[in-house]
């Protein structure tokens, strides 16, 4: 339907508009999982993209990734890598992004390599 890239960042901004009272309503839920389907993301990559908006604590890591549990070292690093690339700010400017998703990229980012590594000293990666 258009850049994949573009359109998680759009996601990403309805996400935290439906966060804005500190709590995400079950129809807010709804209309956000609604809208990622219209966009093209399947299952998995929205519960991902869901996923980048809670605490990383909280979080599954192979969810947060949006791997299997059956996920083999080299889709693990595989699906690392590309999520870095995507969500880096610096790939985020260089997109046009707005200063404000800046901060929200850094978190993002964050829990990324939070989940990253879990799933690495789970398996006994690192």
């Amino acid at each position: 339907m258009g850049n994949p890239a573009v359109l998680e960042d759009i996601l990403d901004g309805l996400f935290e508009i439906a966060k804005a009272d500190g709590v995400l309503h079950p129809c807010e839920a709804r209309f956000l999982e609604k809208v990622a389907e219209i966009f093209g993301f399947a299952p998995n990559e929205y519960r991902r993209i869901r996923a980048s908006h809670f605490a990383p604590e909280l979080t599954d890591p192979y969810v947060a990734l949006g791997l299997s549990y059956g996920a083999d070292e080299h889709e693990i690093k595989q699906t690392y890598r590309r999520l870095v690339r995507e969500n880096h700010p610096d790939s985020l400017m260089a997109r046009g992004v707005p200063p404000e998703f800046l901060k929200l990229a850094t978190d993002k980012l964050a829990a990324i390599n939070s989940a990253y590594e879990k799933i690495q000293q789970e398996r006994g990666l690192t």
